[in-house]
């Protein structure tokens, strides 16, 4: 699927957004059960399906707003309102425009009554504000250049931010509830989100350990502008090539592979996963994967702004779940 507008849609990375919402590790291949919690759906899925909610087309599934991954869900459709339906700059610009008629209108007043309120307080939009100019200025190499610890840098943003935004604690005292207040949501996120990463992390070195046992990727051919590697096993049976053309506007990398290589010793993605973490080690920019098994299987590009492998030709992801959503509200 194509990035959702052309550019940097978001006012702050994406990528370093969601860092700070915990949630279960995205898996784009997951389907919805009938008449039971949804699963997982990545930022492209749960904001296709948005569309469909706010054009009057679908009814929100049982279940998604108590869900583990409702404040994911939330925060990525009010990220695509803010930018993509109202075409304002950011969060900011939402907090003086805001209020419930409009809330009501664009289908979000049940997302603030069940997720944002519960979650952060009646002034939760004045949170969503600081939380996201804490991130852009942790984020910005050129602020506070002498602060190189990860941590660090989002406590001195979000002061700088709550300060800038919200007051001074120091010069009015009666702010000083508010701010301790911001500051734990902002902790509680940040250590759900260091655990979550590393539990991520883990999953995708297993399932790439397990992909990989009694394999080997061996480079096949070496020129200026092409590589070519052959995936073998311990007998030297190939059973899988990759080519990698460094070309214009962006690298393209070409996968096919056995039929052997699925099921419960993993996917193709364990192949993409082996050569970012070996081969394209340097960022050579967007790469676009045309992956072939058994078939076309599709192309995918790694989003800078997620960190997910989308594809790019889904025009609209959430029709592929498997929904048990009908045209007339019941």
């Amino acid at each position: 699927m194509v990035p959702i507008a052309s550019g940097k849609v978001f006012l702050i990375p994406r990528a370093a957004r969601r860092r700070l919402l915990p949630g279960p590790a995205p898996d784009p291949f997951l389907q919805w059960r009938q008449d039971m919690e949804p699963e997982y759906l990545d930022d492209e899925q749960i904001i296709a399906l948005y569309n469909k909610v706010r054009t009057g087309r679908r009814s929100w599934p049982n279940g998604i707003w108590s869900s583990p991954a409702a404040l994911q869900y939330a925060v990525a459709i009010f990220d695509y309102w803010i930018h993509n339906v109202m075409g304002w700059k950011g969060w900011a610009e939402a907090r003086s425009r805001v209020n419930p008629v409009l809330l009501e209108e664009h289908r979000l007043a049940d997302i603030v009554d069940s997720v944002f309120v519960p979650e952060f307080g009646e002034d939760w939009l004045d949170f969503e504000v600081v939380l996201n100019e804490s991130m852009r200025l942790s984020e910005d190499e050129s602020w506070a250049p002498d602060l190189t610890d990860r941590q660090e840098r989002v406590e001195a943003a979000f002061e700088h931010a709550f300060e800038q935004i919200i007051g001074s604690p120091k010069n009015q005292p009666k702010l000083l509830p508010i701010y301790h207040r911001f500051r734990n949501h902002l902790m509680r996120m940040w250590g759900a989100f260091q655990e979550a990463q590393a539990e991520h992390d883990k999953a995708e070195r297993d399932a790439a350990e397990r992909f990989w046992t009694g394999l080997r990727l061996v480079r096949a051919t070496r020129a200026h502008t092409a590589e070519q590697w052959s995936i073998v096993n311990d007998e030297d049976e190939r059973l899988g090539e990759v080519s990698m053309v460094w070309g214009d506007p962006h690298p393209y990398c070409l996968i096919v592979l056995d039929e052997q290589l699925s099921g419960e010793r993993g996917t193709w993605e364990q192949v993409i996963w082996r050569l970012e973490q070996e081969v394209l080690v340097e960022e050579p920019g967007v790469v676009s994967y045309s992956v072939w098994q058994k078939g076309f299987v599709g192309e995918f590009y790694r989003c800078a702004d997620c960190g997910e492998l989308h594809s790019q030709f889904d025009d609209d992801p959430a029709d592929e779940l498997r929904l048990d959503l009908h045209d007339d509200d019941e």
